[in-house]
């Protein structure tokens, strides 16, 4: 992480101006913690010890439909699950949130503690609170939408056309997702583990969820889908497996589609070497 002064940072990236009228004192140090000059998060460390992460809107933030209003209202529905970092301060250049102090996961954890906390996550009431629905459909399609001809080959195109629409699976209740959730978006701390980048969540089918971390995190499926039932108290395992089943290729295909718009916008030649892999994947399929 390149660390610099805060004028040297304001230099860089003017929505960090902003925060000027917030800040009664300059933050004494500053750190960039995600790379490219557009998608760049910030840390922002004070005297006193307090430390903050400014998360800017930006080009890239809008490309991916990225809602900080949402992302903040979210955060502050959620702050007394003790599982979030706290929001601090909305503008419209960016959100501001406290900078959970601990270690970030770098090897998974044991298979029962992801899911255990993944399940503490689909357990929270939604009901009475401001979080968005996820609309897959419009995800993908507003993904799609942004690429360039030169990504939309007959290939591309017949998977985005095969796996646009929703799946069809037996309906359970939605409940809160994350949408992101793997160890590298874990923050284990003194008192207990914390999730971040919660830049992507909404109310959505849990099924989808589980997919996407159970290949993030490459476990056995249906093992996975089994324990993942067995502690949240639901009987009927089938529904879950087949349901997460349906929801690989869907999510594949949006996770190709978010590497392709990825490699359009910073031509860093690991995004489409990831989306060329789950076009492979998919294409296997047929």
């Amino acid at each position: 992480m390149a660390k610099m002064s805060w004028e040297e940072a304001r230099s860089l990236d003017e929505s960090l101006m902003s925060l000027d009228d917030f800040f009664t004192e300059s933050p004494c140090l500053v750190e960039v913690l995600s790379g490219g000059l557009t998608n760049r998060c910030w840390k922002l460390a004070m005297q006193d010890g307090r430390a903050y992460v400014w998360r800017p809107v930006s080009s890239v933030s809008q490309a991916y439909g990225i809602s900080r209003v949402q992302e903040y209202r979210l955060l502050d529905a959620l702050k007394t699950s003790q599982f979030t970092p706290q929001p601090v301060f909305l503008n419209a250049h960016g959100l501001l949130v406290e900078w959970v102090d601990g270690g970030v996961l770098h090897s998974p954890l044991h298979e029962f503690q992801l899911i255990g906390m993944l399940v503490r996550i689909h357990s929270v009431e939604v009901r009475d609170k401001p979080i968005p629905h996820f609309s897959y459909t419009s995800k993908v399609d507003g993904y799609w939408y942004q690429l360039k001809p030169e990504f939309k080959d007959n290939e591309y195109t017949a998977l985005y056309t095969r796996w646009r629409e929703l799946p069809v699976v037996e309906p359970v209740q939605p409940t809160l997702c994350h949408h992101d959730f793997g160890h590298y978006n874990l923050i284990e701390t003194d008192k207990g583990l914390k999730v971040i980048d919660w830049e992507y969540a909404g109310v959505g089918d849990p099924r989808m969820d589980l997919a996407m971390m159970i290949d993030i995190e490459q476990l056995n499926m249906p093992s996975a889908v089994v324990n993942y039932c067995k502690i949240r108290g639901i009987e009927n395992a089938d529904i879950w497996i087949q349901g997460v089943n349906a929801w690989k290729p869907h999510h594949q295909m949006m996770s190709m589609l978010w590497y392709l718009l990825g490699y359009q916008i910073w031509r860093d030649e690991s995004y489409l070497y990831h989306a060329q892999q789950l076009k492979i994947a998919l294409n296997s399929l047929r």
